[in-house]
């Protein structure tokens, strides 16, 4: 049951006190590691965390991402049960989830909807006074976000993770947001180890099909649309141009909503992959190696 693995993050700052959710996914001797929201426990001065049972602890921050908005938390208790995540690369539209969190600081709050769409772009925030983060590749669903849901799991129907809810689109309705598990499950286990989290960098400024046309620019083709490289980046080095257009990664097209940044951000730095690119109405492949993002981009 994907139910107990589930807890309150009660986070306390100097001014302020804000609440979201976490939830366990590994033991490491006489400890419990959590996920949840970096926007969740930004700021924060003490973490608490409240089960279901009433059981409740005071946290450690293990680590945190902020390019992906993922925190790790560590409890001194080795014994609370775990939370196991699926594969969000086989979600599809339509499948049936639940998300699992604490809105209103009501513990175990369960709403139920599909998939509504994948490889979205958000910006996603949500602590008092916390940041915000471009991510790049998210879940969509129309299972009831609120307040106090970030992150939460959402699950499939067998209670398997395959997001972490980060937000809701206030403007829209039925309209809330997870980060991928796929990624989660990366950046945790490299801040469970002690590690930075990288995060592969390629080195095009670029736009989408659609943003292209609806800027009256003409798109051969399908595809991302390069406008300019970084000096110096993989890109640059592999010779890749602007006007080029990005069609597969590794030979996954990048149609049918698959998006440059969603595919790239399963990689690690340092991977190989192949580009292949549509220009002057032919395709050329290219071998690029992913360099790290840069600090502050």
């Amino acid at each position: 049951m994907l139910g107990p693995a589930v807890a309150i993050v009660i986070v306390n700052a100097a001014n302020s006190t804000s609440e979201g959710t976490a939830f366990a996914i590994a033991h490491q001797g006489g400890t419990t590691f959590m996920v949840t929201n970096n926007h969740v426990i930004a700021s924060g001065s003490r973490i608490q965390v409240l089960f279901l049972d009433g059981r409740h602890f005071n946290a450690t921050l293990k680590g945190t991402d902020a390019i992906g908005d993922i925190a790790v938390l560590s409890i001194a208790d080795g014994s609370l049960p775990l939370a196991t995540f699926g594969d969000s690369s086989k979600v599809r539209l339509g499948q049936q989830v639940v998300a699992i969190g604490s809105p209103l600081g009501t513990a175990g709050s369960v709403t139920q909807g599909i998939i509504s769409a994948l490889h979205r772009s958000i910006t996603a925030g949500g602590a008092v006074s916390g940041p915000s983060e471009s991510l790049p590749d998210v879940l969509q669903t129309d299972a009831a976000i609120n307040p106090g849901n970030s992150g939460g799991p959402l699950a499939d129907g067998a209670g398997n993770v395959v997001g972490v809810n980060t937000a809701a689109d206030r403007s829209g309705t039925k309209v809330g947001f997870a980060i991928p598990s796929l990624l989660v499950k990366r950046l945790a286990d490299d801040l469970i180890a002690g590690r930075r989290p990288t995060h592969p960098f390629l080195g095009v400024s670029f736009i989408e099909e659609s943003e292209a046309l609806a800027s009256g620019i003409d798109v051969a083709g399908y595809g991302t649309l390069v406008q300019s490289t970084v000096a110096g980046s993989s890109a640059a080095k592999a010779g890749i141009k602007p006007g080029d257009i990005i069609q597969k990664v590794d030979g996954t097209a990048l149609n049918n909503g698959q998006t440059l940044a969603g595919v790239l951000q399963l990689h690690e730095v340092g991977d190989h992959v192949k580009l292949t690119i549509l220009r002057g109405g032919s395709t050329q492949d290219f071998e690029v190696t992913l360099g790290a993002r840069p600090a502050g981009t």
